[in-house]
């Protein structure tokens, strides 16, 4: 399998990113701006040196009502807000921050820009639920699923968790293990939304149900936050102010999990830490699997006792995960992949870090891309 061609040609060399708020009275443009401009310092620059933009505008929610500077951020009016001069590159796409910064190395290494900002924004509707919609005013697909109760990744996790706990003897005070590891790890988190919340086992186990065999806690929580990175050549980062976390591979979702290893030359044993998607619980076993950590039916094994724990085998959303944190579409596992690389991850750094693994997608989906980030 011949490696990514753009090997360790491109490096992420800034990080900016907003508290997770529930609900806020502040715009999200504002917000936005924010993380943009902390990034851009972050990496030493001003905001004069970006000449490009990769943006994920799309509001999920079902509730979204999609209007530009409220729930949704556009890259026309990113460029605007920070007083962007003709970039040399705009760009506004579906799917996941990994996917944008995949891009972003391309601009990068053409020539076209020298410093391109990716920005994520989520919104958390003030005054309506996240999922409120009804077959009237839901659009697509969702309007012949919603008034059955059936509503995207939630209905599609937990029929495969249904049949994964019957074919594999797998239980929920199992699964309570990647929950409570994500909730330990916020505890180091400062933006984290659910930092100061203890999760215990009598808590998940009589929580809320949302779609048997899942609960309210193994879904992450809806915020209004956002959160952005700076991508470069590798000449440029090694000037700038931090130790560059340089891309060297990238693999879309509906690859072998295991493809990720061979494209970037990186062996699974020489992977130090793991951002893995975590949007709904079961989705961490999915990808254990898929990614050749254990054998199949055998994830929920592999994740008791410790092992994906910071001081474990694998540690594993070290920031807290989405179900910690809260829900930024994969910006955090990406953010967090960067800062364990560099070194920065504070009281949540893992020791010796060379490689860090962000899988930001699920199966079933249109593509995601999964990139192995390193030292160098």
């Amino acid at each position: 399998m011949p490696g990514w061609n753009l090997r360790n040609r491109a490096a992420i060399v800034g990080v900016g990113y907003t508290p997770m708020l529930r609900s806020t009275d502040r715009s999200l443009g504002t917000i936005a701006v924010e993380a943009a401009l902390a990034a851009i310092a972050d990496a030493g620059l001003t905001r004069e040196d970006i000449d490009g933009y990769i943006g994920m505008p799309n509001a999920p929610s079902p509730a979204a009502r999609h209007l530009d500077g409220v729930d949704e951020i556009s890259a026309v009016y990113l460029a605007a807000a920070l007083g962007m001069k003709e970039p040399a590159w705009l760009m506004d796409q579906s799917g996941q921050p990994t996917g944008a910064v995949a891009a972003a190395c391309h601009v990068v290494a053409s020539g076209l820009c020298n410093y391109v900002l990716v920005l994520r924004t989520m919104y958390n509707p003030v005054g309506r639920r996240y999922q409120e919609a009804s077959q009237t005013s839901a659009g697509g697909p969702l309007q012949y699923g919603l008034p059955y109760g059936v509503s995207g990744g939630i209905a599609m996790l937990a029929h495969w968790l249904q049949r994964y706990m019957h074919d594999y003897g797998a239980t929920r005070e199992a699964l309570y293990s990647v929950v409570a590891n994500d909730r330990r790890h916020a505890r180091l988190n400062p933006v984290a939304y659910w930092r100061d919340k203890e999760l215990t086992l009598d808590d998940y186990m009589n929580a809320r149900p949302i779609y048997a065999p899942m609960c309210v806690f193994d879904c992450d929580i809806p915020v209004t936050a956002a959160g952005a990175v700076i991508v470069t050549t590798a000449e440029r980062a090694r000037d700038l102010r931090h130790p560059p976390a340089y891309v060297s591979g990238v693999a879309n979702s509906l690859q072998p999990g295991s493809r990720i290893f061979e494209i970037s030359g990186v062996a699974r044993k020489d992977v130090q830490v793991a951002q893995i998607y975590d949007g709904f619980s079961p989705f961490v076993w999915n990808w254990l699997e898929r990614l050749g950590y254990c054998g199949t039916g055998e994830a929920h094994l592999y994740t008791q006792d410790g092992r994906i724990g910071l001081g474990g085998e694998t540690p594993i959303n070290t920031f807290g995960g989405q179900l910690g944190e809260g829900r930024l579409h994969g910006m955090g596992h990406l953010r967090e992949g960067v800062m364990q690389v560099m070194g920065r991850a504070g009281e949540r750094q893992v020791p010796g870090v060379q490689h860090s693994l962000v899988v930001n997608g699920f199966v079933g989906s249109h593509p995601y891309f999964n990139l192995m980030l390193s030292r160098g």
